[in-house]
């Protein structure tokens, strides 16, 4: 009879990446410049109502059907997972989304796709605020909620556009701030794959996300070495659904989607999971098991005129799948 390897228990600490916070992380004040928003407070106080409902009749059916007009793509899919997590016995509430705001970032963009962010509360579950973000595809579509990270403890949100007048909505390859915004992008996601002993770990300012990303892999690289098999993540970004809003001191805020497949093996031994992922497995587990991630990050790139680095403010690790594929 084959031994059972009690995979990423020993990590659970580890990738927590939404951990309790001793240092309350800051919104900075808002300015006023010369954009004209796109959407003006009785519009955005009616997309988050309509939002927010639809998130707590889900919720309270624990039914993913029900995210159907205002909650779409990770956004969606996240929830949908917490829903099968929840309805375990002894599962994981869903993540609180606190519909209270305390920031609201607004494109001044007349183009599509555009985007609205907004900054929770403080949510009751200890946590730190939430950065939630809504895309509006085209003139015709529905702002809807796409994705939603916490903030990192201790971290501090840059000054933006307030939300009258809007943010300048930057290209993705934008020249006025150094790197670009894709070029940010794809480096984080490079230095997330080669780990900490990587170049790229002195071109961004310490976070907690890859902290602990590194901290897991560790773990698990060591776990699945004693059992003659071997770890890895495969990281993936998605630039076409990357958004950019200038700060306004001309830096950027990036929202940035990642893609996460943590995989782990091990020889002559059978896979299994903690009780908490168990609602998530699809298929049937034997010597291999893969972990999906949808996380969102939220960058900030200071301007020309910082001498400062490159920092993730926000990020949440979401596990979506379990398979041995």
């Amino acid at each position: 009879m084959r031994r059972a390897i009690q995979t990423f228990a020993a990590a659970c600490a580890a990738v927590a990446l939404a951990a309790c916070a001793p240092d309350v992380p800051q919104v900075a004040p808002a300015p006023s410049p010369d954009e004209a928003a796109a959407v003006v407070e009785q519009q955005w106080d009616r997309i988050f109502s309509a939002t927010f409902d639809e998130i707590s009749a889900a919720d309270a059916d624990k039914d993913p059907k029900l995210l159907a007009d205002r909650v779409q793509g990770d956004a969606k899919l996240v929830r949908a997972a917490q829903y099968k997590q929840a309805a375990a016995k002894n599962g994981p509430a869903p993540q609180q989304l606190p519909s209270e705001t305390q920031a609201v970032y607004v494109s001044g963009a007349d183009t599509w796709p555009r985007v609205l962010v907004a900054v929770s509360a403080q949510p009751k579950d200890e946590l730190t605020p939430v950065v939630m973000l809504w895309v509006q595809d085209d003139v015709r579509s529905d702002y809807t909620l796409r994705a939603w990270a916490h903030m990192i403890p201790g971290a501090t949100l840059p000054a933006m556009p307030g939300p009258v007048d809007g943010a300048t909505q930057l290209a993705l390859d934008a020249n006025s701030v150094t790197p670009s915004p894709d070029q940010a992008v794809a480096d984080y996601a490079a230095l997330l794959k080669a780990g900490a002993a990587s170049e790229l770990n002195d071109a961004f300012a310490p976070d907690s996300y890859r902290t602990r990303l590194f901290t897991a892999r560790t773990v698990l690289t060591k776990a699945a070495k004693k059992a003659k098999g071997g770890y890895a993540d495969k990281i993936e970004t998605r630039i076409d659904d990357t958004y950019v809003l200038e700060t306004a001191d001309g830096g950027a805020l990036v929202f940035a989607p990642l893609e996460i497949a943590s995989i782990f093996s091990v020889k002559n031994a059978k896979v299994s999971v903690p009780a908490s992922d168990q609602a998530l497995v699809d298929g049937k587990l034997t010597s291999r098991v893969v972990h999906r991630y949808r996380d969102m990050i939220v960058m900030h790139i200071p301007s020309g005129d910082v001498d400062a680095l490159p920092v993730v403010v926000a990020a949440d690790h979401h596990l979506v799948r379990v398979s041995a594929k």
